[in-house]
């Protein structure tokens, strides 16, 4: 039998409880209570109250730039009718296991579900929310949402920023969410990939090199200082996967992540980052590399600007060959 719970709250005053009598209630995740999808994204650690500070990052990072009441990163559980609050902005909460509301009081339900951005300006008078729960409980009335992506191309889960008052979103706002949450769908891939890698270390060489292959991801730290300078700080063994070099010969020969980058394409690979770094928003681009052997791939790189003292910007980027999808 699943437990669920209900939270009642409201973001102009941040007040929230769990069951009536305020205890904490945790929801089970094993095969009696939810099916193999839930089981995943808790083992991911997606459905764990455990902070992720780079998600909080992501979160924080929104509420300033929208200069809005309340920014969140929601996981949608259909299998335990609930909503949980991976990483919230602006919302007092009374302990890390008070994350979680009904579905009943989810906008994001409706992003996850549609696959779409929902951009809501005054929901109640928006014909597609009026007199939904989330207007009486949370005092929500201006929302944007987009979908955030797992490794499969599945949307699980809602970037949102919301308002306690009518707010017109434009085209642009929604474009910058948009590439937040692509930050945000890395990070989960990267935890995917990570996972696997870990139960393919304890699986015949064979089977492991195929899918190491099959998902072919590298990380790469990529400094850039108040004086131009840049380089490449750390990179992982994956890196001999994607441009046949390793990673310390990388580091070496490159000084950001365009290694063997098509000429014609550079120019559009470096405004890409000084787009990330002047609005300080996540970075992401694909782009096409030509090997010593005239290989040719594509590759697909995201990143989160970091400030570091003394004014350089740092990215921790994933760089996947998606060459596959072009061919």
């Amino acid at each position: 039998m699943n437990t669920k719970r209900d939270i009642s709250g409201d973001l102009r005053t941040g007040m929230t409880s769990a069951d009536g009598a305020g205890r904490p209630v945790l929801i089970r995740v094993d095969g009696a209570a939810s099916d193999q999808a839930t089981v995943r994204l808790y083992e991911n650690g997606l459905l764990r109250p455990t902070r992720t500070p780079v998600f909080d990052r992501v979160v924080e990072q929104a509420r300033r730039i929208f200069s809005c009441t309340t920014s969140l990163l929601t996981i949608i559980d259909e299998d335990n009718d609930r909503q949980f609050f991976k990483a919230e902005a602006g919302l007092m909460l009374a302990a890390d296991e008070a994350r979680e509301t009904s579905l009943a009081y989810s906008f994001c339900r409706i992003v996850v579900a549609n696959s779409a951005p929902l951009v809501i300006a005054d929901a109640r008078s928006d014909p597609r929310v009026r007199g939904h729960e989330a207007i009486g409980k949370f005092g929500v009335i201006a929302y944007l949402g987009v979908p955030v992506k797992d490794e499969s191309g599945k949307a699980i889960a809602a970037l949102c920023v919301a308002e306690t008052r009518p707010r017109a979103w434009t085209s642009a706002n929604v474009e910058v969410l948009q590439s937040f949450a692509e930050g945000v769908s890395t990070q989960i891939k990267s935890m995917v990939l990570s996972e696997r890698m870990r139960i393919d270390a304890g699986r015949p060489q064979g089977d492991g090199d195929a899918t190491a292959t099959k998902y072919a991801s590298a990380s790469l730290t990529y400094y850039h200082g108040p004086d131009g300078t840049e380089k490449i700080d750390a990179a992982t063994a994956e890196t001999q996967q994607i441009w046949g070099i390793s990673a310390a010969e990388y580091m070496e020969a490159f000084g950001d992540v365009f290694g063997f980058c098509l000429v014609e394409d550079y120019p559009l690979a470096r405004a890409s980052f000084g787009n990330s770094a002047g609005g300080m928003i996540p970075w992401h681009h694909r782009w096409r590399i030509r090997l010593p052997h005239d290989q040719v791939k594509w590759l697909e790189g995201h990143g989160l600007p970091v400030s570091s003292p003394g004014g350089a910007i740092i990215w921790k980027c994933a760089i996947s060959d998606v060459t596959p999808g072009y061919s």
